[in-house]
């Protein structure tokens, strides 16, 4: 196998790696919608949600 066409496989493994990645994400972030992450609260609002 040439290197040109041993480049294009692994090309082709990649793209079919990340598209795969992408859906998976899609998908389960319409399923799992959540909060953002990055929220931080203030002390007061912590000590709110804790009840």
């Amino acid at each position: 196998m040439s290197f040109a066409m041993m480049f294009l496989v692994m090309l082709a493994f990649l793209f079919a790696i990340f598209a795969f990645a992408l859906v998976l994400h899609y998908f389960l972030s319409k399923a799992l919608p959540g909060k953002d992450a990055l929220v931080i609260d203030t002390p007061e609002e912590a000590l709110e949600r804790q009840d």
